[in-house]
């Protein structure tokens, strides 16, 4: 799935957001392996955030979170940890 820029929700640095650390154990452990292994990829200077596509691509998308490495102002690589 391609990730747009506009999607990035919030910059994160040491933890999954709240709301993937808030889910039944299991899938909580799931997205932290997912962060930390994506977050082992990052190189110096790259930024990791959070993503989440709008509500108005639900429909023909469905929903879908995760995480991205920005670097130099674009995703180079990305982890969807949530689709509905």
């Amino acid at each position: 799935m391609k990730i747009h820029p506009e999607w990035l929700i919030q910059r994160v640095e040491n933890a999954p957001i709240a709301a993937h650390r808030n889910l039944a154990p299991m899938a909580a452990l799931r997205i932290k392996m997912a962060w930390e292994k994506l977050k082992r990829d990052a190189g110096d200077g790259d930024e990791m955030w959070a993503f989440q596509n709008p509500s108005n691509t639900w429909k023909k998308l469905g929903k879908h979170s995760g995480y991205a490495i920005v670097r130099g102002g674009k995703i180079v690589q990305s982890v969807v940890v949530l689709s509905e």
